[in-house]
C-alpha cells in the first residue's frame, strides 16, 4: 500500500483513534504536570516571596510568555497527532512569542546602567535554571509522547518537537513558582535554553517512538 493511500485510509471516519486527540492527550498533560509540580516542591521549594512575586510586572509578562507558548505549542499538538495534518501556524505563533521576549530583553539590556547589565544576564541562578527547567519537562515529555503513540502523527519528528515545547514551557511555568529572578534577559537566555533542551529531546525521541 503507497503511504498516501495509508494516510487516507487513517484520516478516514472508520479508522479514528478511539478516543478524540484531545482527551488522549489532555489527561496525562494534566497527571503529568502535576507529577512535575510535586517533583518542584519536593527538590527546589516554592519561592517564600511568592505572594509578592506573584504581582509583580515581570513575573506577569513572563507568565503570559509562557502561556502563549504554552497555548501554540498544544494547538499544534492537536493537529500534529492526525494524519497527514500540518501544524498550521503552529511555527509562526511560537516564533512571534519568542521574538517578543527577546525584544523586551533586548530592551532592558540596553536602557540597564553597564556595570548592572551582568547581573541581569546571569541573574543569581543561571547555571541550574536551564537543567531544572528540561529536568521538570521530563514527566510531561514522557506522558505527551505516550498520549501520541495511541494516536497517529505523520511527521514524528516535528510532532516530538512540539511535545517538546509544550512539555518545556509548561515546565518553565512550574519552575516559576520557585525561581526569584525577574529580568526579561534572563528570562529570553535561560528559560529559552531549557526549554530548547527539551525541545531537541522531544524531536529525538519521537522520531524514534512515533514513527510507525
Amino acid at each position: 500500500m503507497k503511504t498516501k493511500d495509508l494516510i487516507d485510509l487513517l484520516a478516514s471516519d472508520t479508522l479514528q483513534p478511539h478516543k478524540p486527540a484531545r482527551q488522549q492527550l489532555t489527561r496525562p498533560l494534566l497527571i503529568s504536570a502535576w507529577v512535575s509540580g510535586v517533583l518542584l516542591v519536593l527538590v527546589f521549594g516554592v519561592n517564600p516571596q511568592m505572594g509578592q512575586m506573584a504581582v509583580h510586572p515581570a513575573f506577569l509578562t513572563k507568565m503570559l510568555w509562557l502561556g502563549c507558548l504554552m497555548g501554540f505549542s498544544l494547538f499544534g499538538l492537536f493537529r500534529l497527532s492526525r494524519p497527514g495534518v500540518s501544524a498550521g501556524h503552529t511555527g509562526l505563533g511560537l516564533g512571534l512569542s519568542l521574538l517578543a521576549m527577546i525584544g523586551l530583553g533586548g530592551v532592558q539590556y540596553l536602557q540597564a546602567d553597564p556595570d548592572a547589565r551582568m547581573s541581569h544576564w546571569m541573574g543569581s541562578s543561571w547555571d541550574v535554571c536551564g537543567t531544572s527547567i528540561a529536568g521538570l519537562s521530563l514527566p510531561v515529555l514522557g506522558a505527551l509522547l505516550w498520549g501520541l503513540r495511541q494516536l497517529a502523527p505523520t511527521q514524528p519528528a516535528l510532532t516530538g518537537a512540539v511535545a517538546g515545547v509544550l512539555s518545556g514551557s509548561l515546565a518553565a511555568a512550574i519552575y516559576s513558582l520557585h525561581c526569584p529572578e525577574t529580568s526579561f534577559v534572563f528570562f529570553s537566555i535561560w528559560y529559552t535554553a531549557g526549554m530548547a533542551l527539551s525541545t531537541v529531546l522531544g524531536t529525538v525521541l519521537g522520531a524514534r517512538f512515533l514513527r510507525w
